[in-house]
């Protein structure tokens, strides 16, 4: 066998406005990788309740019941991908997945680079089985490796400035198109903007100015596939006045042009 073969890719996709809620269902024959990238899921395992928020995750596999979609009357950004073979008792078996230890959940502490390597391997199982094979299955291992390897950032840390970011996460992500003042973000928490923005990143992965910048590109992709606004006025409402700016960075950041991702429409709501 092929070092890369064993492993068939079954359903996949990124749902940038989510409101379903997918009720016991079970994952009889094949595993996956369900990702909360913003907004809160309520999520049921064979009967136990846990809550999820951005850049949260659980695997999914055979022998459990699974429910969960966001809070009644909220949205949520869902990435999914669905995956079988051989090759996947090698992983279990070597430590790198464990969709049988419970709870099956796990929290990101870069929540966008992983984000940005789901959007890559999504981007290429649009080509058929046979192309790219190897290039999706280290992406499937590197995937699977960041929510091995996290270090603990948040253990020598102030518990409540750990707090307060974590609730100024949560506003960005809920509100990304407000004028976000993070001087004065700094000042709330009475500490120096050079040091809020070290904690910032520490914390979440990302520069303040970056988490804000993939927040307004989640809001924007939620319009693009749920609404019929011009691209335009999207990028307005997602705080860009400058809507050609806006072009640039999205096709820089989500590897396709705003009309391109907007013809995009999932297959499959898991």
């Amino acid at each position: 066998m092929n070092y890369f073969d064993g492993i068939e890719f079954i359903f996949h996709g990124d749902c940038p406005a989510h409101e379903i809620v997918i009720r016991n269902r079970q994952f009889n024959d094949y595993y996956g990788i369900q990702y909360n990238h913003s907004g809160q899921c309520d999520l049921t395992i064979d009967g136990e309740d846990f809550h999820l928020d951005s850049g949260s995750g659980f695997f999914t596999g055979p022998g459990h019941t699974y429910s969960y979609g966001a809070p009644k009357g909220r949205k949520r950004h869902h990435m999914f991908i669905c995956f079988r073979g051989e090759r996947i008792q090698k992983f279990i078996d070597g430590g790198l997945f464990s969709p049988n230890t419970f709870p099956p959940v796990f929290k990101l502490h870069n929540p966008e680079k992983f984000h940005k390597n789901l959007l890559e391997l999504q981007n290429l199982l649009r080509y058929p089985s046979s192309c790219y094979n190897a290039r999706k299955t280290l992406l499937l291992e590197d995937i699977l490796l960041q929510i091995v390897e996290q270090p603990e950032r948040t253990r020598n840390l102030n518990p409540l400035i750990v707090e307060s970011i974590d609730q100024l996460r949560n506003e960005i992500a809920d509100t990304p198109q407000k004028d976000w003042d993070f001087a004065g973000e700094a000042k709330k928490i009475s500490i120096s903007y050079p040091h809020f923005r070290k904690l910032f990143r520490q914390i979440t992965g990302l520069s303040p100015n970056n988490f804000l910048i993939e927040c307004r590109l989640n809001m924007a992709a939620g319009l693009l596939l749920g609404t019929l606004l011009p691209i335009n006025e999207i990028a307005h409402a997602c705080g860009y006045q400058d809507e050609f700016y806006f072009y640039r960075l999205f096709r820089q950041r989500r590897f396709c042009t705003a009309s391109e991702y907007r013809k995009k429409s999932p297959a499959f709501f898991l």
